[in-house]
């Protein structure tokens, strides 16, 4: 039987409150990770930030996948039980956003690139890697 800490059961707990999804449901069989279009720049696949959560590993929290996804919805249409591993990845950016742990701080974009980007990329940017 494996143990949970309080601090694991929380982040578990508070996944499940965001997302509205049930880590535990998750099989492992890897079909997020194979049709996953951003997997070659992520440190883990998908799949393993599930299991870290299942685990309520805190590693999910630091690692650079859940800022790299796309939120493209491969990994939820194909899962075979109906898991939306998008919506968890961003229970995950929600928590450390909520903990003031950005990915992309305002004052670190180059004031040269704000006349590049399309208005509507960078508003998209920041609301998924800024408080």
């Amino acid at each position: 039987m494996f143990l949970r800490s309080k601090g694991s059961e929380e982040l578990i707990g508070r996944v499940k409150e965001i997302s509205g999804q049930d880590p535990h449901l998750c099989m492992q069989c890897g079909t997020c990770g194979g049709n996953c279009t951003a997997r070659e720049f992520m440190d883990f696949l998908p799949r393993q930030v599930v299991r870290m959560v299942q685990l309520g590993d805190a590693r999910a929290l630091r690692c650079r996948s859940i800022w790299i996804c796309s939120t493209c919805l491969l990994c939820t249409v194909r899962c075979p039980r109906g898991i939306d591993v998008a919506r968890m990845m961003e229970a995950l950016r929600v928590i450390n956003l909520r903990r003031g742990r950005e990915a992309l701080p305002v004052a670190k974009i180059p004031a040269g690139l704000l006349g590049q980007v399309p208005q509507m990329a960078l508003v998209g940017g920041l609301r998924k890697l800024s408080a």
